[in-house]
């Protein structure tokens, strides 16, 4: 991957998940007074556009180095894309009441915390292929993973619109789908691709899409410089890559391409473990909803990942492993 497309990955990568836990939060039955179907909806409709802009810039500079557009439809999966904007029928949820919905049903909180496992994982192998050297098919294989989590979101955000389709008109589940901003694979790389791409590079650019030239410059500067291990976004790409080392011995998916239970708690507690970090002292988030035994797991994970409570110099010590 060239160097000035690595940033990008970063900061979409990390965006993205942070978006992805606050699909997980709203999940708890102590955020439905929020609207779990609004707040989950918002949430995974932004990441999945989140993880589309990083595959709209990588496709912008397969386009710039000489790809032509029926090549690049071919690695993005067009024809296959799962999109959010197909409208559920109201007649789908009609044997669920709306006291029923107060709370996200058990099952469709599974197939979230399964869906969020999934693309997490999917995410880091992008990373991965990114840091790669020598890696000529990289391109490829970040297109697949990216576009395979984009499809993972695609159907549970319908499966959330459809669930709750008896008792919310169209324009409100269009709201929010975030149907309004929804950018298709068959349209990558457009205008706004383009525009990121040459901020990247480092280029000035005052056109139509200026704004996506000044947040690929101001993402340019930092080029040389890796999150550091004691910040946001270098914890979230540390968890990420721990996470993909312990489950590389196993299949994350069944034959039907759902991921297995034990993906799906490894990767809540996993990401249940930086918020554990994230979060003030002395106050443990039930930001998922966890049963003990997933709790104590996390907060086991988060003491092991970051040493917490340990002081500075087991913080050096963390700060000097990673470095090397």
């Amino acid at each position: 991957m060239p160097a000035h497309l690595r940033p990008a990955t970063y900061t979409n990568v990390v965006e993205a998940v942070d978006l992805l836990q606050e699909v997980l939060r709203y999940c708890a039955p102590d955020r439905a007074a929020h609207g779990w179907a609004r707040m989950c909806m918002y949430r995974a409709s932004d990441a999945m556009d989140t993880i589309g802009r990083l595959t709209g810039v990588i496709a912008a500079q397969l386009s710039e180095d000489g790809m032509g557009r029926a090549a690049i439809q071919r690695l993005l999966h067009a024809e296959r894309e799962c999109s959010r904007t197909d409208r559920p029928p109201h007649t789908a949820c009609a044997s669920h009441s709306k006291r029923d919905l107060f709370y996200m049903p058990s099952p469709l909180r599974d197939r979230v915390q399964r869906s969020v496992a999934r693309v997490v994982l999917s995410l880091q192998q992008v990373v991965k292929q990114s840091e790669k050297d020598r890696n000529k098919a990289w391109f490829r294989h970040c297109l697949y993973w990216l576009s395979t989590a984009m499809d993972e979101l695609g159907m549970l955000n319908r499966e959330m619109a459809t669930l709750n389709a008896g008792h919310m008109n169209r324009e409100t589940l269009a709201r929010y789908q975030h149907l309004f901003q929804q950018r298709h694979r068959s349209s990558l790389p457009d205008a706004e691709d383009r525009m990121y791409l040459v901020g990247l590079m480092g280029r000035r650019d005052g056109g139509d899409q200026a704004v996506w030239n000044m947040i690929g410059r101001g993402q340019a500067k930092r080029r040389q410089v890796n999150p550091v291990s004691d910040s946001h976004d270098g914890r979230v790409l540390w968890t990420l890559a721990a996470l993909d080392r312990k489950l590389q011995p196993f299949r994350w998916i069944d034959e039907n391409g759902v991921a297995l239970d034990r993906t799906r708690t490894t990767a809540v507690a996993y990401l249940n473990a930086v918020s554990v970090v994230e979060g003030n002292d002395g106050e443990y988030p039930p930001l998922y909803w966890l049963g003990k035994h997933e709790r104590d797991a996390a907060a086991v994970i988060a003491d092991q990942l970051f040493h917490r409570g340990n002081g500075r110099q087991a913080e050096a010590k963390r700060g000097a492993q990673h470095e090397a």
